[in-house]
């Protein structure tokens, strides 16, 4: 649910990482933290690209954007969104590591 909120926040998808780490601190597993955040950013980003595709026209951008890069635009958004994806899941691995030494530490 944060990663849908911080979509909508443009300036900011630094944000993703905080939902990730949000994750890792509920989930006490390492791979089950990563899942977590994975998925719950790809989620976001799925809802967030569907949102643009209904309000905006996405498709004509998302074509321009991909023939400036060289590549079908579809790909790249596929990319950035396995790439966002990446950043909750490795954020959520360091909210369950600091979650780990919090619990050391007492």
């Amino acid at each position: 649910m944060l990663g849908i909120l911080f979509q909508f926040f443009a300036n900011y998808w630094q944000l993703v990482i905080l939902a990730g780490l949000v994750a890792g601190l509920i989930i006490r597993r390492w791979l089950r933290g990563f899942i977590a955040g994975f998925v719950g950013v790809l989620l976001s980003w799925v809802v967030y690209l569907a949102y643009l595709w209904i309000i905006s026209p996405a498709p004509r951008l998302i074509s321009i954007l991909g023939d400036i890069v060289g590549m079908s635009g579809l790909l790249l958004v596929c990319l950035v969104t396995l790439i966002a994806s990446l950043f909750g899941g490795i954020g959520a691995v360091i909210g369950v590591a600091l979650r780990a030494m919090i619990r050391r530490q007492q």
